[in-house]
């Protein structure tokens, strides 16, 4: 990403090899950057508009002040490339027995054909879950563990998580900014759930509506209790945070404060006082307390305690189900609590088997975007 000041106002262009997404206040400007670089790779395409097709994801900016994520055509092939006939839909993407794994002895290993079906599936959705698809990573998260030697259970695993998929073609992801100058985490982590009794940690932030990041995982070490599992927690939250607010204020926002959301209160005493809050059952690991206490004491971090039934990243440490699914969802997507899909499947599939390719809106040649958004003359000057 780089920026430019440009009167008064920032340009900032983003790119991914030669795909680039560029804004600023005037659009001229966009289109002046346009015809420079034009000049150098000359038959550049141009889309501009309120909804972009970018990375594979649709990218919809045509509801003021909100910004509507989707993967829907990407999501509709990995539907129909999945092997198996997968029937009704299910209401959640993962049972409540989704970290239960069989002893080796009972396992029941999938063929190489169908593992290697798995694992490039389980793949597609990783790459989904990370930036359209929030409300399925506490399942990905598990999957992508088992690609290595995935059994029939994990197959089984992999297909509810489609079924849900499925039925929610149509959901979205709906960010929207409240505060740019507060920031706010929530991070939560469930103690020895995994079979190797490690925990799990989810986190998300938000800057109004919907997750703008967020992750799930499995701890990499054992610990003895749910208050050292939430300090493993807000230690795996920290550095995502800080990277996080770091980049924000090089874009130019000026940030308040940076708080994070914990439903322990022992875990917080121990990341607020460091050593005076810590006994012989907690020193072992005060390096990670001890951390988060200087970020603290500089002020980078505020601490604060939130009630488990508003944990909204409990949603990414253990699969819910029922109203508390539903609960979390809507505040990690930005979606309403008791959302319908609407997707019409006969009328958009056509749609997309007709074209044979993602929809494509606003595309304009680079002859044609010069001439219907500003004048020749930004050509001319394309070089200064």
């Amino acid at each position: 990403m780089a920026n430019m000041t440009i009167r008064g106002s920032q340009l900032t262009v983003t790119w991914h090899v030669d795909d680039l997404k560029m804004s600023h206040k005037d659009p001229f400007e966009v289109t002046r950057l346009c015809a420079y670089l034009n000049d150098i790779y000359p038959g550049l395409v141009v889309h501009r508009g309120k909804v972009h097709d970018y990375l594979g994801m649709t990218l919809d900016l045509s509801k003021k002040g909100k910004l509507e994520v989707s993967m829907i055509p990407y999501l509709i092939g990995v539907l129909r490339n999945f092997p198996e006939e997968l029937g009704a839909a299910t209401a959640s993407p993962a049972s409540e027995h989704l970290f239960q794994v069989r002893p080796d002895n009972e396992r029941d290993v999938l063929p190489e054909e169908q593992a290697q079906a798995f694992h490039h599936t389980v793949a597609q959705l990783l790459f989904m879950s990370t930036r359209a698809r929030r409300d399925i990573q506490t399942a990905v998260s598990f999957l992508t563990s088992r690609v290595k030697s995935p059994d029939q259970d994990d197959w089984f695993k992999l297909r509810r998580c489609l079924k849900y998929l499925k039925g929610t073609i149509g959901l979205k992801l709906t960010l929207s900014v409240d505060d740019m100058s507060v920031i706010k985490w929530w991070a939560d982590a469930s103690y020895a759930v995994h079979d190797d009794c490690k925990g799990h940690t989810g986190y998300m932030m938000s800057l109004g509506e919907g997750a703008v990041t967020s992750a799930s995982r499995k701890h990499k070490l054992n610990v003895k209790s749910s208050t050292e599992s939430e300090i493993v927690g807000a230690d795996d939250t920290l550095p995502q945070a800080l990277w996080t607010r770091y980049f924000i204020e090089a874009q130019g926002y000026a940030i308040d404060k940076m708080i994070l959301y914990q439903d322990n209160k022992s875990a917080i005493l121990l990341e607020t006082n460091g050593k005076f809050s810590s006994s012989k059952r907690t020193k072992h690991i005060k390096t990670r307390f001890f951390f988060i206490k200087d970020k603290i004491a500089s002020g980078e971090l505020e601490v604060q305690h939130c009630p488990t039934k508003i944990m909204w990243a409990d949603v990414l440490t253990k699969p819910l189900q029922g109203k508390a699914f539903y609960e979390m969802r809507a505040k990690l997507m930005g979606c309403p609590v008791y959302w319908e899909d609407d997707f019409a499947w006969d009328t958009e599939i056509a749609q997309i088997d007709k074209d044979k390719t993602v929809p494509s809106w606003g595309v304009l040649s680079y002859k044609d975007m010069v001439k219907t958004t500003s004048p020749q003359e930004c050509v001319e000057d394309s070089t200064n």
